[in-house]
């Protein structure tokens, strides 16, 4: 495996693996934080996997999101076509996913606390209470099990569209300080995969079946990692 130093190693070894999760995971080896030396994680003084997203995203070879286990990667764009052939097979969007979705293909992209508002993610700002006020309603429900946040409710919806790859992160977009430097997590710009990459990727893998594209990765993988058993590589990515 390569070692990972720098932006244009990180695109390198995506493009040449064609698959790469960020974290370590029941592949050993197969990860950005495995093949990155300890010094270029969070480092105030160098940048590192972190800082080095927004760039290898806009490179537009390397598509973006929670694709692995409900968590980050990267897919090379020579193999997007197959794993989304194979990922969008067999999962239906909910209705509040179908919402999310149409709302990004009518804008192309949008950023995370835009897509919110639009969809009705944003809780409106409750009232000022006294103590009296909360104490109250706090004894009133303090037995009644809370709903979910809209964040949670967002956050598993959007993760859902990723895993489906019917959303990418096209960037992440930082605020600044009064130098004009950049800080904080950045905020993640969303858009279809189709609108990022201007490609029809139901075209692009030639009429192949879902199955077809599901053995094509797997085959790539095993080639990788020889001493993974190969229905374990198809639990991991499928």
């Amino acid at each position: 495996m390569s070692v990972i130093t720098s932006p244009e190693a990180l695109e390198k070894c995506v493009l040449e693996m064609g698959f790469l999760p960020f974290f370590s995971n029941e592949i050993p080896g197969f990860s950005i934080e495995e093949q990155t030396p300890a010094q270029f994680w969070f480092n105030g003084d160098i940048d590192g996997p972190w800082e080095w997203k927004g760039p290898v995203i806009t490179g537009g070879m390397c598509a973006y999101g929670k694709f692995f286990r409900r968590k980050a990667g990267y897919v090379s764009l020579e193999w997007l076509p197959d794993f989304i052939n194979m990922r969008r097979e067999h999962y239906h969007p909910t209705p509040a996913e179908q919402q999310i979705y149409h709302t990004l293909v009518d804008n192309e992209s949008l950023l995370s606390k835009e897509l919110k508002r639009l969809c009705g993610y944003v809780a409106p700002r409750a009232p000022r209470r006294t103590r009296l006020d909360k104490a109250v309603q706090e004894a009133a429900h303090h037995d009644i099990r809370k709903p979910k946040s809209h964040r949670q409710t967002f956050e598993t919806a959007i993760t859902n569209l990723q895993m489906a790859t019917y959303v990418v992160i096209a960037d992440f977009e930082y605020l600044q300080d009064r130098l004009g430097r950049p800080y904080g997590w950045g905020v993640a710009r969303y858009c279809t995969p189709e609108a990022f990459y201007e490609t029809d990727f139901h075209a692009a893998v030639q009429g192949r079946t879902p199955e077809a594209s599901a053995a094509r990765i797997i085959g790539h993988l095993h080639e990788l990692f020889p001493r993974i058993p190969m229905i374990q590589l198809a639990h991991f990515i499928q």
